[in-house]
């Protein structure tokens, strides 16, 4: 058998049974001859049938460009390598430098990956769109970086009920795709971002008040596990790995194929509105009326955002509605407020998706951080208050860009993530609506990195410290806008990471996605661990 005549190592769903998925006595090396990787034909290999990991990586990586050829691996000193690792969206990934860069065209291959880096000890990341804030989301130092890029599949099923998505996608390729057939799917809402790690984090939608976000909406999913084998979960088949995988990260195997439910969806309305300080305590009511009030009309969506944006405060609510309505009966309120600037408009979501976000540069210190607290009108006000009263201390940062914003996880949007056995993150409909607070902070010159980090732990530790004197504490941290000091996996609950850890043993019993894939958020702690004092 040549090298690149590499077979599947898919197996009949039903021929498995979880207790037993990985046999005690699994053998790396003969998964990966059974694969089509001939140990005993490749010298380097062949050393470390006795499990020596000598030189793991360059062996790793030698052996993947040997079987799957040269123009699927990037090496070290290459400008394809060095065009690779400056293109992530934040400076900090940027400046990660993996040994090299495997760009896999199938599962198979991805699966060749995964049971090299057991074999030889040679730890790796996975990059779908890359958009992580923090070195080592999607970036691994002197490892393998297993980018997805070249699994940028978006087909529909026959009766276009089903979209099948590569998690190498931007969304707004996805939703160009599936416009053409007046579709969409439950996604991502600025265009630059990937689908895997959106999706995988749990994915709020503009949709969310009526179809729950878009890990809920996935029927089901193509993940490699840790022994290599390529299985499909869903409801039926796998059901702990598919409610696992739902909000749970990159903890239980690598997405390969995301199978997401459509719906119809034509052009819609919405866009941005301004509003300067004095209308603010208007705006905080307004939201939080709306929020609380989702069930009244699940077709509209909210976001309001606070920002120093060259030294003049402002704040954007972003609406939009699913139908070509211009301001409907729910927005009524949000009409009535003075605004600087008003840019809704009947559009439709790629135009949304290209807008939201367009002009942020990209491949600059980024930070993210985010808390849920119960819904509270005051609270809200508290919180920009702070911000802005803290903000002297980073100010003169160059090329600063601050931003807090409120997202509501409303009542609707969580009973719709009971659908189909519910997701792994925790969110009850008797303890909503909640909103979770997010702050996003841009700026150039990496000097400015420990103080900007130091003015965010001291935001969230005095609203912390507000919502608790006043019972608005929730628990819940939203993966996708979490720092690296934050135990998101923690706060779905005690019941709820002790569930995932059941689940990862089943499927990953040598622990694989926790030693040898280390980056982004695990089962046990945050990335860089408790905040420096």
């Amino acid at each position: 058998m040549k090298l690149t005549d590499v077979v599947s190592l898919s197996v009949v769903a039903v021929a498995i049974h979880a207790s037993t998925f990985e046999p005690t006595d699994f053998n790396v090396t003969e998964a990966l001859i059974d694969s089509g990787v001939n140990v005993s034909a490749i010298p380097e290999l062949a050393g470390l049938v006795e499990r020596s990991s000598i030189g793991a990586c360059s062996i790793a990586c030698n052996v993947l460009k040997l079987t799957f050829g040269a123009d699927s691996v990037l090496s070290e000193g290459s400008s394809a390598y060095d065009s690779f690792t400056g293109a992530y969206w934040a400076a900090q990934q940027a400046n990660v430098n993996p040994f090299c860069v495997f760009k896999p065209s199938s599962a198979t291959q991805v699966s060749a990956a995964v049971l090299l880096s057991r074999l030889t000890q040679c730890p790796f990341a996975v990059k779908g769109g890359g958009h992580a804030a923090f070195a080592g989301g999607s970036s691994i130092e002197g490892g393998i970086t297993i980018a997805l890029e070249k699994l940028n599949e978006v087909t529909l099923s026959s009766n276009k009920k089903i979209a099948a998505v590569g998690p190498g996608n931007r969304w707004i390729r996805v939703y160009e795709t599936l416009e053409q057939d007046g579709l969409a799917v439950i996604g991502g809402r600025v265009a630059t971002v990937g689908v895997s790690g959106l999706t995988l984090g749990g994915g709020i939608s503009h949709f969310a008040n009526a179809y729950g976000w878009a890990c809920d909406n996935v029927e089901s999913y193509e993940v490699v596990t840790a022994s290599g084998v390529i299985v499909t979960a869903n409801v039926t088949a796998f059901p702990d790995l598919y409610s696992a995988l739902r909000g749970g990260g990159n903890n239980f195997g690598i997405v390969t194929k995301f199978n997401m439910r459509t719906f119809a969806l034509g052009p819609m309305w919405g866009g941005p509105r301004v509003y300067l300080p004095s209308e603010w305590d208007q705006v905080y009511t307004v939201y939080a009326k709306i929020a609380r009030n989702a069930a009244q009309d699940t077709k509209q969506a909210q976001i309001v955002s606070f920002a120093l944006q060259n030294g003049i405060q402002l704040a954007a609510a972003d609406l939009e509605y699913s139908e070509p309505t211009p301001w409907p009966a729910i927005f009524a309120d949000w009409k009535a407020i003075p605004a600087a600037q008003d840019l809704t408009a009947i559009t439709n979501l790629t135009t949304v998706t290209r807008n939201l976000g367009a002009g942020i540069p990209e491949g600059i210190q980024e930070t993210y951080w985010d808390y849920t607290y119960k819904l509270d009108r005051d609270l809200m006000k508290f919180s920009i208050d702070t911000f802005f009263g803290l903000m002297p201390a980073i100010a003169d940062a160059p090329d600063l860009l601050p931003v807090l914003s409120f997202q509501a996880i409303t009542v609707p949007a969580m009973e719709k993530m009971q659908q189909n056995g519910g997701n792994a993150l925790g969110l009850d409909p008797k303890d909503g609506p909640v909103y979770i607070c997010n702050l996003a902070i841009m700026w150039t010159n990496a000097a400015d990195n420990d103080r900007i980090h130091k003015f965010s732990n001291t935001l969230y530790q005095r609203i912390n410290a507000e919502a608790a004197k006043k019972g608005l504490t929730n628990d819940y941290i939203y993966m996708n806008y979490a720092s690296p000091w934050q135990d998101v996996i923690s706060s779905y609950g005690a019941a709820n990471k002790q569930r995932l850890k059941k689940i990862a043993a089943v499927y990953d019993p040598t622990a694989v996605f926790q030693r040898l894939q280390p980056g982004y958020f695990k089962l046990e702690g945050a990335p860089y661990g408790p905040f420096p004092a």
